[in-house]
């Protein structure tokens, strides 16, 4: 594979930078109690995988994985996620996103929506108790319940008392003449719509 005339050089190992926001770290347990956690973590996940062991043949088998899959998380402590939903569908997760948009197995959909919304409110109350992170809620509520910033911007004319509408508010807004004056009064013609500028 290589030429007779490379040399391998004895490179360092890589170490993962700890700690600092965007760079790498290493995730494996380093205390007895993450390991603990961890093993909850995966034995919890390899349970709730089992669950969908295969495709759902009705909305009242999906209906029963959806409640065992939080009655479960209620009964372990486990939060409930959108991804642990569709884990114990037994659909793989874009396939569960695509039911959920109504691209196929329609007659399902309602049902994911309905699971879904629970999750999501499960979430929001977890925010408002102080007890998820703001920016992990905004990340999961962007791209989990299709929560959007919004901006309201108003587009037509704006009502702008100093601006005049139409010609009479041109009129009334003009001085009057003194009577001894020798200046005219100004004829006003064609003067359009000022209220569409």
């Amino acid at each position: 594979m290589f030429d007779d005339d490379v040399e391998v050089v004895d490179a360092k190992p890589f170490k993962m930078k700890q700690g600092k926001i965007g760079s790498l770290h290493d995730n494996r347990p380093k205390t007895d109690k993450d390991k603990e956690l961890a093993k909850k973590v995966l034995t919890f996940n390899l349970e709730v995988m089992k669950m969908g062991h295969d495709k759902p043949k009705s909305v009242e088998e999906l209906e029963d994985r959806f409640t065992d899959y939080l009655t479960k998380c209620a009964n372990e402590g486990m939060p409930p996620t959108v991804e642990g939903l569709a884990l114990c569908s037994g659909w793989a997760r874009t396939t569960f996103y695509e039911i959920e948009q109504g691209k196929y197995n329609v007659e399902f959909t309602n049902t994911v929506k309905k699971a879904k919304d629970y999750v999501c409110n499960y979430d929001a109350s977890m925010a408002t108790l102080n007890k998820v992170n703001a920016p992990i809620y905004i990340f999961r509520a962007k791209n989990f319940y299709d929560m959007k910033d919004v901006q309201e911007i108003k587009a037509g004319p704006m009502n702008d008392p100093t601006k005049p509408n139409n010609e009479n508010d041109i009129l009334s807004a003009m001085p009057e003449l003194p009577e001894n004056s020798s200046a005219s009064p100004i004829e006003i013609e064609n003067i359009g719509d000022f209220g569409n500028q």
